[in-house]
Parts: structure tokens; C-alpha cells; sequence
């Protein structure tokens, strides 16, 4: 979103610059050279903008949390790797949710911490009879879990990045304190 707002108002700066040349240059030649560097100016910032909205855009996508779909073989590996088992109960039509794809599970640091965890994706419309094993109330939640599948932290609702690193922080001391892991 943010990089759209970038790129519109580069465009307007853009028109608005083509705008001043073309009064300068009817009007007088004294003002028209100046106008020039600073249309010159405005075309530099332009440009600067766009690399940078383009080059957030790209790199947005390339990381993200590598989930599983399948509970009991991220419980085989949590258990083989002596990992907590990261879970992330959501529905297609939950929007929190996906503002926690798209912000959350796509932070560097988020995903950083996430590779000592085994990740987990569950369907909360699918996969009833887990939500209800966990008495999952409301969505999005992140579940935190040991292999032998006993709850260890618990994530209600949406949290941005760093509120979210917290708490994967949180869990992992948690599972480090009841496995001596």
C-alpha cells in the first residue's frame, strides 16, 4: 500500500514538473533555465522514489515463514529436531489474518526466529477437530506447542512484527524451560 502512495506521488510530482516547464519555457527564457534544473531535480527524486518503492515491492515477496499443512508430521519433526511447533489457525476469510501473511510473516526478524520453530498452517474451517482439541476461539491464533503437542504459549489475535517477535521469544523460553532444550 505504502509503495502505491509512493509511486502516485511520483507521478504527480512528474506531471506537475511537465506543467512548470511548459509555462517557463512560453513565458521567458531566464526562467525557463532555471525552471530546468529544478524540473531536473524533481525527475532525480522521481526516479529515487520509484527504485525504492520497486525495490521494497520485490523484496516483500521473496521472505516469508516456511509453513507445513500436516499436524502430525510437524509434530515427528518438532520432536526429531527437539523444536516448539509454531501454529497459525486461520480462515480465508479472516482479514487479520492475512494482514499477518503479508506484514507479520514477512518481517526479517520474524522469519529469522521462525526457523527454530517447525511452522504450521492450519485451516480453522478445515480442521475442526484440532481447533477444538486447542479450544480455538478466535482468529487469527498462534498456538505454541511441544511435540508431544501440549500448549506452551498462545497468541490471540493480530500482533505487527516486533510484538510479534516478542512473544516467539516468549514461547521459545518457555519451551527451553519445561524440555531443558
Amino acid at each position: 500500500m505504502r509503495s502505491i502512495l509512493i509511486v502516485s506521488f511520483a507521478a504527480l510530482l512528474f506531471e506537475v514538473s511537465l506543467v512548470c516547464l511548459w509555462v517557463c519555457t512560453v513565458n521567458s527564457k531566464s526562467l525557463g533555465i532555471r525552471m530546468r534544473k529544478v524540473i531536473s531535480l524533481c525527475i532525480v527524486v522521481l526516479l529515487s522514489l520509484l527504485l525504492v518503492a520497486c525495490e521494497k515491492e520485490r523484496s516483500r515477496g521473496t521472505l516469508q515463514v516456511a509453513w507445513m499443512n500436516s499436524f502430525e508430521e510437524a509434530l515427528k519433526i518438532a520432536k526429531e529436531k527437539n523444536r516448539p511447533v509454531m501454529i497459525d489457525f486461520y480462515a480465508d476469510w479472516c482479514g487479520w489474518c492475512h494482514r499477518l501473511d503479508s506484514d507479520t510473516y514477512t518481517d526479517g526478524n520474524v522469519v529469522s526466529k521462525s526457523k527454530e520453530f517447525v511452522n504450521l498452517k492450519i485451516d480453522a474451517d478445515t480442521e475442526r477437530e484440532i481447533v477444538q482439541r486447542y479450544r480455538i476461539t478466535g482468529l487469527p491464533t498462534i498456538l505454541f506447542i511441544d511435540y508431544t503437542g501440549r500448549e506452551i504459549h498462545r497468541i490471540v489475535g493480530y500482533k505487527p512484527p516486533e510484538a510479534f517477535f516478542k512473544e516467539m521469544e516468549v514461547a521459545l523460553g518457555s519451551f527451553k524451560n519445561k524440555t531443558g532444550g
